[in-house]
């Protein structure tokens, strides 16, 4: 792996740990303010699944001395447009975006655009595009091939209870 994909991983590195910290805080502001988490199971089966995909995408990317070549750079776009997606999503659900399944007694649904063009663009247009950018930047065709329908199983077991709570707390949902 050359220093360039190694600047790649830091930086999406960062970029998790940025918005981990911006969860977490709107995670504490949410309980303070009587806000209730639901699927807390599928919301550690997801978080195990992401790091342990980033870390597979890395290890295998490590030793198999991922090149740098058209795959590489179609990956990185990839990864950059779910980012921006990611923003868009934080920008628009602002105080109630948390990496976790929390619904806060003052919750609004948003109906910005990208909630018009998919009704999950965290878990379409963010996560999925993300992983898989990250994965072919790293050339990491093992995990990209076992590691993404494992996730896939576990985000449809929380796009699921989502559903499942939006409906329960918003009746015209």
């Amino acid at each position: 792996m050359t220093d360039f994909l190694y600047g790649f991983v830091i930086i999406a590195a960062i970029t998790r740990f940025v918005t981990l910290g911006i969860s977490k805080r709107n995670e504490a502001r949410l309980r303070a303010a009587g806000a209730t988490e639901h699927g807390s199971g599928t919301t550690r089966l997801l978080t195990i699944a992401h790091i342990g995909f980033y870390l597979a995408c890395f290890v295998e990317g490590f030793y198999r001395a991922a090149p740098i070549d058209t795959v590489t750079y179609v990956g990185i776009g990839l990864w950059i447009v779910s980012i921006v997606v990611l923003a868009g999503v934080i920008a628009t659900l602002r105080d109630l975006w948390t990496i976790k399944l929390i619904i806060a007694p003052h919750h609004e649904i948003r109906t910005s655009i990208l909630y018009k063009i998919c009704k999950h663009p965290n878990y379409f247009l963010n996560i999925a595009p993300e992983l898989l950018g990250f994965g072919l930047a790293l050339q990491a065709w093992g995990t990209l091939i076992v590691g993404l329908p494992i996730y896939a199983a576990i985000l449809w077991r929380r796009i699921r209870a989502e559903e499942t709570a939006m409906k329960a707390t918003f009746p015209a949902y």
